[in-house]
């Protein structure tokens, strides 16, 4: 699975995506190792967490299958304490089957067939077993909301990944606790665990199978049903949901029948932020006891630690950028989907100064689809560098190679204007710092543009509205989080999925097949990977933005916040772990 975020710089705690292989490498985290540990200490019972949501953000959507207008990470966040998955990713990029649903995950030689045990001892929260035909249920809802002709809500923004359903022959429940999955073809299989059986939950078929003999009306029922939060009574996740205030908060507490790590706490808070400001002055008077130091509060962080919080850095395993409008009537579809003009705008971002002096250092900057930091074997050596450094000069003069020349201190070419509004994710002063930098940086170039913060939520449902692509241009200040999903560009560099802005390279489509296609070596593996990720990066699909690390605070009662279990490389918090001192 892959999400959405919007760019700030909160402790960013979920994403989306599981499922793993246990050939995959181990993420370098070093930086991720938080000093707030209880080594030697025994948790104590009682306690409210308090975690501070990015500015501005709401949860609205609590069904871990998600359309693509509410495909958000802070949504993730919140259900993924409700419902285990079937394989969860930890902070190294590796199966760790103690929090998992699965026991195992074995497959034939051929890669045509994978089995998945079960770990018997999971159950509802209602008492009830959690079984292999539960999974098998959830995969039906998968492949019925994949339909591109699917009832609204849906039809899922995963649609397709992992050859879900295409390639799938068949699913089935071979006892209570094992589940066969059957493939039409050959697969990668490092791929198709990630993006395919990491796709999967458990659903209490017993209490939610409405309409058992008619998916169209189950997946209908079940769409309507994912923005209320109090449809949600059966789960078998460590935290059930017991309030939710839009605006305000969001209340979790202990589920009493879950059989993993049981969690020592009274209530697990998400809290909602207007701004970063605001949950600065909560972590001081501690109405907020997990939350994060914005980036461009660095220097007043003192006033935090002076009181015993704890500060640390991490990186998630992620891209962020700034997306133009490539469709069928954008305001510059012309302008944009000339590769010139996109190779001259990604010249105009000085990724360098905004790494040092907005980010202060604790940002990577980024010249692809993957990060160069946290370190992973999928970074292709090349874009360890830029492929189009920042220049603006060089920028200005290849688009007046492409025809383009200064009329009143803009761009023009045919009439055209490379002058737009660039809408993004609000909220944050550093990502308001960035975005003005961007601005002044073209307009050196001749591109004017104006800025736009906008709440991340209504962002999204701009960009996710098919019905007019004209209401917006350009959007920045966002990206995707991986999630633990194979890096692939399924998703989200061809058409569908997470890609709402239009791109579309044929050549490209080709490249990203062969990475879910067999290989005939680990090494050929790898390179078709490179091949797909090196020309991605050539064509500029999207202007690419620094990496911001988070910096997480940690109160000193607060103990277990750690990067194992906050895990802010891949995503899914385990809040279960952290517990609370008196």
């Amino acid at each position: 699975m892959l999400l959405l975020a919007g760019v700030t710089t909160a402790v960013i705690l979920a994403a989306a995506g599981c499922g793993n292989s246990t050939n995959t490498s181990s993420t370098s985290n070093s930086s991720n190792t938080s000093t707030a540990t209880s080594s030697g200490q025994t948790p104590q019972k009682g306690g409210t967490l308090v975690v501070a949501l990015p500015p501005q953000t709401n949860l609205t959507w609590y069904f871990p299958l998600e359309n693509s207008q509410n495909a958000s990470i802070y949504n993730a966040e919140l259900f993924s304490q409700m419902f285990m998955p079937v394989l969860y990713i930890d902070n190294n990029y590796d199966i760790d089957y103690n929090d998992s649903l699965a026991s195992n995950v074995s497959y034939n030689k051929a890669g045509t067939q994978y089995t998945i045990t079960l770990n018997p001892k999971y159950k509802w929260s209602d008492g009830q077993p959690v079984t292999a035909q539960d999974v098998v249920w959830g995969y039906n809802i998968i492949a019925a909301t994949d339909n591109p002709k699917a009832p609204a809500p849906w039809p899922n923004y995963n649609a397709g990944s992992g050859g879900v359903p295409a390639n799938i022959q068949s699913v089935k429940a071979t006892d209570d606790h094992t589940v066969v999955v059957t493939l039409k073809k050959a697969v990668n299989q490092q791929w198709f665990i990630y993006n395919g059986i990491g796709q999967l939950y458990a659903f209490p078929q017993h209490a939610w199978n409405k309409y058992p003999n008619n998916m169209t009306q189950e997946i209908t029922y079940l769409g309507k049903e994912a923005t209320d939060p109090t449809f949600f009574k059966v789960v078998d996740g460590a935290f059930k949901l017991q309030s939710a205030v839009n605006n305000q908060s969001w209340t979790m507490v202990p589920n009493d029948n879950f059989d993993g790590h049981k969690s020592t706490l009274d209530k697990l808070i998400f809290e909602y932020e207007g701004s970063s400001d605001s949950e600065f002055a909560a972590l001081k008077t501690g109405s907020v006891n997990l939350g994060y130091l914005d980036l461009a509060q660095i220097g007043s962080e003192n006033a935090l630690k002076s009181q015993g919080d704890v500060i640390t850095a991490g990186y998630r395993f992620a891209y962020f950028d700034t997306e133009l409008n490539l469709q069928k009537g954008s305001p510059l579809y012309s302008a944009f989907n000339d590769l010139k003009v996109r190779e001259a705008l990604q010249m105009g971002v000085d990724q360098d100064a905004i790494v040092q002096d907005i980010y202060h250092g604790v940002a990577a900057p980024q010249y692809g689809a993957i990060p160069t930091k946290p370190s992973t074997k999928y970074l292709d050596p090349r874009l360890a560098k830029p492929m189009f450094p920042f220049n603006i000069d060089a920028g200005k003069k290849l688009l007046e190679s492409d025809g383009w020349s200064l009329q009143n201190g803009v761009m023009t070419k045919n009439g055209v204007q490379l002058k737009f509004t660039l809408m993004y994710s609000s909220g944050s002063a550093s990502t308001d710092q960035m975005e003005q930098l961007i601005q002044q940086d073209w307009k050196q170039m001749g591109v004017d543009v104006t800025l736009k913060p906008t709440p991340f939520a209504t962002l999204i449902g701009i960009m996710d509205n098919p019905k007019d692509s004209s209401q917006w241009t350009a959007a920045g200040a966002q990206g995707v989080i991986y999630g633990g999903s194979y890096p692939t560009g399924e998703q989200l560099f061809e058409p569908g999925g997470l890609d709402n802005f239009g791109y579309d390279n044929p050549s490209i489509d080709k490249l990203i097949a062969t990475t879910n296609q067999p290989a005939a070596s680990a090494q050929q593996s790898q390179q078709d990977f490179y091949n797909y990720e090196y020309a991605l990066s050539k064509d500029a699909p999207v202007i690419w933005n620094p990496n911001p690390g988070t910096l997480t605070v940690t109160a000193p009662n607060v103990h277990n916040a750690t990067a194992q279990y906050l895990n802010p490389t891949t995503g899914y918090p385990l809040f279960q772990y952290v517990w609370m001192s008196k």
